[in-house]
């Protein structure tokens, strides 16, 4: 039987730690989970503007409004997407580690390293190699390990919805400094991870927030092209696309790419994979 609906992901917000790097403050190096960053209050109100717009190409395309909204694990999406999904009428949203960011080297010397600042691969001019006991010791326990439950979720001031308990379709129980997800293992796990969410609704609508790369992962492998069609994935960027199932044979269809129509068309703090 042939089953049909709807899938957008958008990336976070502006995020706190970013934004003091480029005021020379290191967040990452005060702060107790150093990978975790919250959104600044223009993330907020880019995660607002976002569901507002996410409505309204919907709208537009004559496609059903979200009823089921998911987020990745880490604060910033958790806040992001509760901002946004206040403009649709659901009443919680939903954690799905499949969203996560990438669990490669780039994010752990992001913040686990000597010197990390939350640039992406590490301080500049840091060693290729560290020796282990250097390391922030969470880099050794396994991801899932370091992400926000529903609980922790709910304890945010910035997170505007309930967020509902559930089991993750992906759980990264096996990543860790020294089990690195590479490249392919991450195509697979957006692929199967956006798959699996639209399977559990179908004929709706659903929003998934997750993270730069992630987004254009997804469009990457969805789309079967290359990130350069997609251009930069920019902050709240907005992308839909349109699935029929048969069976095992999936077919998407894009509706847009990295929308930024709610931030005056303009890619803010964009990043290609």
């Amino acid at each position: 039987m042939k089953t049909f609906g709807t899938l957008v992901i958008m990336r976070h917000g502006e995020r706190v730690d970013y934004v003091n790097k480029a005021a020379g403050i290191n967040w990452t190096k005060s702060a107790s989970r150093p990978w975790d960053t919250p959104l600044t209050e223009t993330g907020c109100a880019q995660g607002s503007a976002a569901g507002t717009r996410i409505s309204e190409i919907l709208r537009e395309a004559g496609l059903e409004q979200p009823s089921a909204v998911y987020s990745s694990p880490m604060r910033r999406c958790g806040e992001t997407i509760s901002h946004a999904a206040l403009n649709f009428g659901v009443e919680s949203i939903a954690i799905e580690e499949g969203l996560v960011e990438s669990i490669n080297s780039d994010w752990y010397r992001s913040w686990g390293v000597p010197d990390a600042d939350s640039t992406w691969g590490g301080p500049k001019g840091g060693p290729k190699e560290y020796e282990k006991d250097a390391l922030d010791s969470r880099v050794f326990q396994p991801a899932t390990e370091l992400y926000n439950t529903a609980e922790m979720m709910n304890t945010y001031d910035n997170v505007k919805l309930p967020v509902t308990p559930r089991e993750s379709h992906f759980t990264a129980k096996d990543q860790t400094w020294d089990n690195l997800e590479t490249r392919p293992d991450q195509f697979s796990r957006l692929r199967s991870t956006v798959q699996a969410l639209c399977s559990d609704h179908p004929s709706q609508t659903v929003v998934c927030c997750s993270h730069g790369g992630p987004c254009t992962h997804v469009f990457e492998e969805l789309m079967q092209k290359s990130w350069r069609e997609a251009g930069e994935c920019g902050y709240a960027a907005i992308s839909v696309y349109k699935w029929e199932r048969d069976g095992d044979e999936w077919k998407w269809t894009l509706v847009c790419v990295n929308d930024c129509g709610h931030l005056g068309g303009k890619t803010l703090g964009g990043i290609i994979a």
